[in-house]
């Protein structure tokens, strides 16, 4: 079977990212969002781990991810079809509040084959769903000690820390014990979370407009290759996929569309 490329758009209200994946047997590796992840699965399926937890999403079915919830997840055909064809639409919290729509209770997903197709419009509907229950089970809660390492890290992070040992040493931990927490907490290895903040970063750089191996570059990979591959496993469209989007979005700008 033929792959087809997941298809990126930058959409004029408010910034959101909108993306159409319907490549069967396409892999994320674990990552976040800054943004709600609202999915729609169209056709096929979706068999994801959201913050530890697995579920399966099926054709009709709609899936929310808050911000920040480490996740992946890999695509399958329709057995009748021979299709699959998941879409994407990632939303700032700040957006839905300006436009009055319900914040869901949590990640999580919800039967809702009318509107599979039409995620924003299926916001509310997703939103009850969930405070109703249509879960795969409550968010697991870390202790207060785990929340404070948790803060620790992310503050080492931010403050440009990017090696494994590094972090440990800042957080006053050992290797092993980073490694336990960070697993079990976010769902990914301390290596791979340093990798995915520094593909956010990325991220962020591509939508200003930075040269895509300039960017490869500052961000600590070895080379444009090596960069691209790993942005398409987290993000599922390559970093030059992101930078046409952006330039269509700014043409549609400056042309009034």
């Amino acid at each position: 079977m033929a792959l087809n490329r997941s298809e990126v758009r930058r959409l004029r209200l408010f910034d959101l990212e909108q993306v159409r994946h319907q490549q069967h047997g396409q892999e994320w590796a674990p990552h976040w969002h800054e943004e709600w992840s609202f999915g729609a699965v169209v056709q096929g399926e979706c068999r994801c781990s959201v913050a530890g937890r697995p579920f399966h999403a099926r054709s009709g079915d709609l899936i929310a991810i808050a911000p920040g919830v480490v996740h992946t997840g890999a695509l399958t055909a329709s057995a009748h079809s021979g299709a699959v064809l998941v879409t994407l639409l990632y939303v700032p919290t700040a957006w839905l509040e300006q436009v009055g729509l319900p914040l869901p209770a949590r990640s999580g997903s919800a039967p809702a084959p009318v509107l599979a197709n039409q995620s924003l419009q299926a916001i509310p509907s997703l939103a009850t769903a969930l405070r109703a229950g249509a879960d795969v089970g409550s968010d697991p809660l870390p202790s207060d000690a785990v929340r404070a390492l948790l803060g620790r890290v992310q503050s080492a992070v931010l403050a440009g820390e990017q090696t494994v040992s590094g972090l440990a040493r800042r957080c006053a931990i050992s290797r092993e014990r980073l490694h336990r927490v960070l697993t079990q907490w976010l769902g990914m290895a301390p290596a791979d979370y340093l990798r995915s903040v520094r593909l956010h970063r990325a991220k962020h750089m591509v939508i200003s407009g930075e040269p895509v191996a300039a960017v490869a570059a500052e961000c600590g990979f070895s080379d444009q290759a090596h960069f691209t591959r790993w942005f398409r496993r987290t993000f599922g469209y390559t970093p030059g996929d992101l930078a046409q989007a952006v330039s269509e979005q700014a043409g549609a700008d400056r042309f009034g569309l």
